[in-house]
Parts: C-alpha cells; structure tokens; sequence
C-alpha cells in the first residue's frame, strides 16, 4: 500500500497511494492547537456579536449621572432670569444641575449671603416655573 520513492536529494518519501503524507492530519491538528494557544482562544465565530453602538448606553449613563430628562442649557438659563431678576442673573449663573441640584456660581460674597437667606423663595419660584421636582436643592458658590 505504501511505497518508498527516492527524490532528487537522496531521501525517500513515504507515500500513500492518494500522494499525501502520512500523519498529515497530525500536522494539521497540531497547526491548528498551535495557533488556537497562540491566539488565546478559538476563532470567534461572530465578531461583531457583542459590539454595540453609543447610543445602546447613551440613556443608561445619562440616568445614571442624573441627566436623562433635565432641561437643557438654555431652559435652565432662562428660567433662572425669570426667578432671579435681571440683577441677580447677570451677577450670577447656573452652573449645573444634576439629581436635582441646582449649582449656581455667584461674582462676590455678599450676593451668595444674599442667595443663601432666599433659598426657599427661589425655590418656590423655580417650582412655578419649571415644574414640581425638577430642582430640589440650591448650592451656591462663589
């Protein structure tokens, strides 16, 4: 069944009646173990299956910082003109409100002392104006 020939370089190949080497099913396995080690794994069969787009976690994160379904920059700016008075809001700004706290920075501190003893009356304003919820505490910083 097997037979010897002798090649050009002296050497006798050992070949099957079909032309293929001996054990070349071992040389492919151990090809294919040697490069599954190498590689850390098996081939993935779907590569893009656990790839995402931003947006998929977008709305989750934004939920989590306290962002999802607030106002927008302009909204709050707006409404704390209306609250404060032209004054108070051209001498002061919103910051940034997240969980429902409004951080407003203030140009001096006689204005934050003033701010700070109309705490409730600005909240109740901004209750009127935006909604029940929306800002549920004031901190002020200068």
């Amino acid at each position: 069944m097997e037979r010897m020939d002798k090649s050009s370089s002296g050497r006798f190949n050992h070949r099957s009646k079909k032309g293929s080497v001996p054990g070349n099913r071992s040389v492919e396995w151990m090809r294919a173990m040697v490069l599954r080690q190498w590689r850390h794994g098996d081939p993935v069969k779907d590569p893009v299956r656990n790839i995402h787009h931003a947006g998929y976690f977008l709305d989750k994160l934004l939920e989590e910082v306290g962002a999802s379904g607030s106002l927008e920059e302009k909204q709050l700016h707006d409404a704390w003109a209306k609250v404060a008075g032209d004054f108070i809001a051209n001498n002061s700004k919103p910051e940034s409100l997240k969980r429902g706290v409004l951080v407003l920075r203030v140009v001096q501190p006689a204005l934050r002392f003033q701010l700070e003893q109309m705490k409730g009356k600005l909240l109740q304003n901004f209750k009127r104006e935006l909604g029940e919820g929306v800002i549920k505490t004031i901190v002020l910083k200068v």
